[in-house]
């Protein structure tokens, strides 16, 4: 499989985990409405996390499906490439009538950049796994 269709197919795993954060959004706006945060820097990590974590879980789901559709000896590093995407063309736009404050920059990157690490989180983690069955099933066992 040439680097061309392995990318193009990251493009569509990525495609397909926006309409999958799509989906969560409502259930998960539903959990995460009412919650009101402190000025700390803790409750800045929070609420980028809370306000992020439907597209977190799409992410870590595309990260986890691209170690298992692109045949490569590490498909992770094509997971990288979904979480650029994630870090420039998501769909995450903030507008201020005032300018922003650190606790307001703090939560916007936390939650620009959790979703990336998300994904690559759960690729890293799905292809060792995905390494370890495959070393398991190849394995001879002794005979008596």
């Amino acid at each position: 499989m040439s680097k061309i269709q392995k990318l193009l197919i990251s493009f569509g795993v990525f495609w397909a985990s926006l309409w999958v954060a799509a989906v969560l959004a409502q259930p998960l706006g539903k959990l995460t409405d009412r919650i009101v945060y402190r000025d700390g820097v803790l409750d800045a990590l929070a609420m980028g996390i809370m306000s992020s974590i439907g597209r977190a879980i799409a992410a870590a789901f595309a990260g986890a499906v691209i170690t298992f559709v692109v045949p490569n000896r590490k498909p992770e590093s094509w997971a990288l490439v979904i979480a650029a995407l994630y870090l420039v063309a998501s769909p995450v736009r903030h507008h201020w009538g005032s300018p922003a404050t650190t606790w307001d920059r703090l939560w916007q990157g936390v939650d620009l950049l959790f979703p990336a690490v998300a994904c690559v989180g759960a690729a890293v983690v799905s292809a060792r796994l995905h390494r370890r069955r495959a070393a398991n099933s190849t394995a001879v066992a002794p005979t008596s």
